[in-house]
């Protein structure tokens, strides 16, 4: 039981938008890496119903001599990528919806829930989505593995190789979170106690941590995950194990931190907002402390358990985490 184991690139590109050619901005990047097509739809076989979105502007200059944008869609599988250049001129609520309501007619199993991450875009990303509720859920949040990692790789394969590339544009485009004042969780909330804990990478990767055993919880992508060595964690023990596991369930968990200035452990969630989970007392700081190397040394992998004690032989519920770099 788990408790016991604790596509190439165009040459050339017209957007349909407006009839602006901007092939020239991808031209170099074509040979140098495979990524997808801009404005080709390819669906996988297999086609989650929980989307990734992004549109913002890239460290590229266009030959309108603005900024390039993009909008990037992915879902939680990972296995669905669709890029839709946009020139500035035409970026705006409207447009996004188009984009978006276009793919989705397309699509062979319908998303349920869109996320997206960037706290500058959150005006104009919820108006623009706002048309498909109810059908399809809205969610600001940092739980985009797949987008994340996909924006990694273009941020390092091709946009450097993009005609009107500027590194000091991507320093103008860091994420932005606007980071909320910590809120405490009410009591009800609050476990009795709390370990620092490790499992073995191999666990993840060979199944024996998966989503039939974990109850309530969710298991980020592991691709990038190491495949030797301790994933690190946090459990928490409560005789209300259950009605924390709900709450828990209940909102976008991103990841966990041992603040190690004000001595307190903080659970991330949505975009921005933040809860005290528990303090860290003197007996805990060098515990703290390995938790936070371990996750950077794990490729910033972690995990928050909850059950009812430690000689439960079941988590009542889990959650396998990731805090990504905020240069994106």
């Amino acid at each position: 039981k788990l408790i016991q184991s604790i596509s190439q690139l165009n040459n050339k590109l017209t957007n349909n938008l407006n009839n602006q050619p901007i092939s020239l901005l991808y031209n170099m990047a074509v040979s140098e890496y495979q990524d997808v097509v801009p404005g080709e739809v390819v669906f996988p076989d297999t086609l989650s119903d929980e989307w990734e979105l992004d549109c913002y502007s890239r460290p590229v200059i266009g030959e309108d001599g603005k900024k390039l944008w993009e909008v990037l869609i992915t879902d939680s599988f990972g296995e669905f990528k669709y890029l839709k250049p946009l020139p500035s001129n035409v970026v705006n609520s409207r447009n996004l919806r188009k984009v978006v309501e276009e793919l989705i007619e397309e699509a062979p199993n319908k998303p349920k829930v869109i996320r997206f991450f960037r706290n500058q875009m959150y005006n104009m990303i919820t108006i623009a989505l706002s048309s498909l509720a109810p059908d399809v859920e809205i969610k600001p949040s940092r739980r985009t593995h797949n987008l994340f990692i996909w924006l990694q790789d273009r941020e390092k394969y091709i946009y450097p190789r993009m005609a009107g590339y500027n590194p000091q544009l991507r320093q103008q485009t860091l994420l932005d979170y606007d980071v909320s004042q910590p809120d405490r969780l009410p009591d009800v909330l609050r476990a009795e106690s709390y370990a620092f804990v490790a499992l073995p990478a191999e666990v993840f990767w060979d199944g024996q941590v998966n989503t039939e055993n974990i109850n309530r919880g969710v298991l980020c992508p592991i691709k990038q995950m190491p495949k030797t060595g301790w994933i690190h964690g946090i459990t928490l023990f409560s005789k209300r194990a259950e009605a924390i596991a709900a709450w828990m369930s209940g909102v976008e968990i991103t990841f966990i931190r041992a603040d190690l200035l004000t001595r307190e452990l903080m659970i991330h969630s949505d975009i921005s907002t933040q809860y005290i989970l528990a303090g860290i007392l003197d007996p805990q700081k060098k515990e703290a402390q390995i938790f936070e190397k371990g996750k950077t040394s794990a490729n910033g992998y972690h995990f928050l358990s909850v059950q009812e004690s430690p000689e439960s032989e079941e988590v009542t519920g889990f959650w396998l985490l990731r805090q990504f770099d905020d240069s994106l």
